[in-house]
């Protein structure tokens, strides 16, 4: 597995930082995670989540709809 470059810096949050990557690097099989994401704002009208709800609370009454029709 491929590991991050050494510092050749002495300062001890660069060597920490290093150390903390190279930890990352082996507990998720050589991938980067990004760490810091963009905020999402809850309050702002989401039209995906809107209908991945809908469709989820349909989903049983669909059957019985069609069953009585």
């Amino acid at each position: 597995m491929r590991l991050s470059k050494q510092t050749k810096s002495n300062d001890q949050h660069k060597v920490l930082r290093m150390i903390a990557r190279n930890e990352q690097l082996e507990r998720y099989d050589g991938k980067w995670v990004a760490m810091n994401r963009k905020y999402k704002d809850r309050s702002k009208y989401n039209r995906k989540d809107a209908k991945r709800e809908l469709r989820r609370d349909l989903r049983g009454s669909y059957c019985f709809l069609a069953l009585t029709a």
